[in-house]
């Protein structure tokens, strides 16, 4: 379905938000459906820019840490398939319910409550529900057992992924072991990844070993933006600084990095 096909937002229905020109409807009676109405309208809107910029019709997207639906139900009005990972139990609830208000994208996504990981297994995590839910922390009132899939049994049971050309990360620190274990496939299918660092999990040579390893497989950094003293400063595409794309963090928390294989027509802009 064309991006064309999307139904709008009427007046009429309280359940549908509007981000970034794109409408997103939620079940009005889920826990976060205050933060849909308040938050969600402004929240992150130089990320949703740049998915905007990057995902196509016909973009297969890797939604790694899709919490309750806050950006695959959004990228899913764009791209062909969004096949969208989230391992907290009570998360997961909610990110079924908002799908189902989305029929118009319904068949363009794909839900799994499973972590994606460097091995086959399970894990223990909190399960608060909110987005800093954490795999390998033990909270004696919330704490659930999740399953962990690799990226092998990912790739049999959804061989689309073979032709991912965007991925989005957002593991609450996972991410140190997560995307060392995905190089092999993003050096064959060389998507933009667009990851999230979480300075409170990781360490400085941790964080800094990660970019490396992105850089080298994605050379193109388009953006950078951390709020705290460690950063990542001046990187360049083809000899020259980079300033068309916005900002890429709205919080002080994470450092958000944008990786892409290729300028691809950014530098003609």
């Amino acid at each position: 379905m064309a991006t064309g096909s999307v139904w709008p937002c009427l007046p009429s229905e309280a359940a549908c938000v509007t981000k970034v020109g794109i409408p997103v409807r939620f079940d009005p009676s889920a826990r976060h459906a205050f933060w849909w109405r308040t938050k969600y309208p402004t929240w992150e809107e130089s990320t949703f820019q740049i998915f905007r910029y990057f995902v196509r019709p016909d973009s297969v997207v890797l939604d790694v840490g899709g919490w309750i639906g806050s950006t695959s139900l959004w990228l899913a009005a764009l791209a062909q398939k969004v096949v969208v990972l989230e391992p907290s139990d009570a998360a997961f609830e909610e990110l079924v319910q908002n799908a189902a208000q989305n029929a118009d994208r319904r068949d363009r996504l794909s839900l799994l409550r499973v972590a994606l990981g460097a091995r086959r297994g399970f894990v223990q995590m909190t399960n608060r529900g909110d987005s800093a839910d954490q795999v390998g922390i033990y909270d004696g009132r919330q704490a659930i057992l999740s399953t962990v899939w690799d990226l092998r049994e990912l790739l049999l049971a959804f061989p689309i992924l073979n032709e991912t050309s965007f991925i989005k990360i957002d593991a609450e620190g996972s991410e140190r072991d997560l995307v060392p274990s995905m190089a092999s496939f993003l050096h064959r299918t060389r998507p933009t990844v667009w990851l999230s660092l979480h300075p409170y999990a990781l360490t400085v040579e941790e964080m800094t070993g990660l970019v490396a390893l992105l850089k080298e497989m994605c050379p193109f950094l388009y953006g950078l933006r951390w709020n705290i003293t460690w950063a990542l400063t001046d990187f360049r595409i083809t000899g020259r600084m980079v300033d068309r794309m916005p900002q890429v963090a709205d919080s002080a928390d994470d450092a958000l990095c944008l990786f892409s294989p290729a300028p691809r027509e950014l530098l003609a802009h």
